[in-house]
């Protein structure tokens, strides 16, 4: 034993080449672990619901839907890598002016307001700027779509009497969407949806009010108002 105290090379040596394949302990495996910000998504289905608010867009003739709270569902799947396909069906109850053309037809009178409901679906194609992971728990995307709307409408007293083509109706109409948002991911099934979405329809004008002198004001047969809306809602992956 002496010796080997008198002869420290007959020891450290051999302690050299052990001690780098001896196991790390826990504190130095935890030490060298790195967190990364991306997370994959789990499931390739997912199902939601969103209310936006959407602010409105009557046109020139001031005939259109107005805004108010629009009710969403969804139903999406992944197509494989950064893309998905959407399938969206909304309802927004709102209401439109009631404008009826003056006998003399040199101007139009305002008669108030009625109730109307506007309805439509649509497919949209999604593009994650992420791919199919997140960025700490975001998912930033773009969609582009494009469906049908049209509205339930109620007739007011004052229209009861009028003939059809002074009577303003809504679609059937092409719709098209243009989206920005992102996905916030709760957990492993859950997240938020925060979006804002631009919607196109078009807006008819009945053809009485195309007869009209030109005092009446700015007279146009049709129009594609922007519809823009902004809202949040919850989804769920599967």
């Amino acid at each position: 034993m002496a010796f080997l105290f008198r002869r420290p090379s007959c020891w450290v040596l051999p302690l050299a080449l052990v001690l780098p394949v001896m196991p790390y302990t826990p504190e130095t495996v935890s030490a060298q672990s790195i967190t990364s910000p991306y997370q994959f998504l789990e499931g390739r289905h997912e199902v939601g619901l969103a209310v936006h608010h959407v602010l409105g867009s009557r046109g020139t003739m001031q005939l259109g839907p107005g805004g108010g709270l629009k009710v969403d569902v969804r139903y999406g799947i992944e197509l494989g890598g950064p893309f998905a396909l959407e399938f969206h069906g909304f309802a927004l109850p709102t209401d439109r002016n009631v404008r009826i053309p003056t006998p003399d037809g040199l101007a139009i009178e305002d008669r108030g307001t009625a109730d109307m409901t506007v309805v439509g679906i649509d497919g949209r194609l999604r593009f994650s700027l992420t791919g199919a992971r997140t960025w700490n728990r975001l998912a930033p995307y773009v969609s582009l779509g494009a469906g049908l709307t049209g509205a339930f409408d109620a007739r007011v007293e004052a229209e009861r009497e009028l003939p059809d083509d002074l009577r303003f109706t809504f679609g059937p109409s092409f719709l098209g969407t243009l989206g920005t948002g992102t996905r916030l991911v709760l957990s492993d099934r859950l997240s938020l949806r925060l979006e804002a979405t631009t919607l196109v329809w078009k807006l008819g004008t009945p053809q009485g009010f195309l007869r009209l002198d030109e005092s009446a004001g700015p007279i146009v047969q049709q129009q594609w108002p922007t519809v823009g809306s902004f809202g949040a809602g919850l989804s769920y992956r599967f």
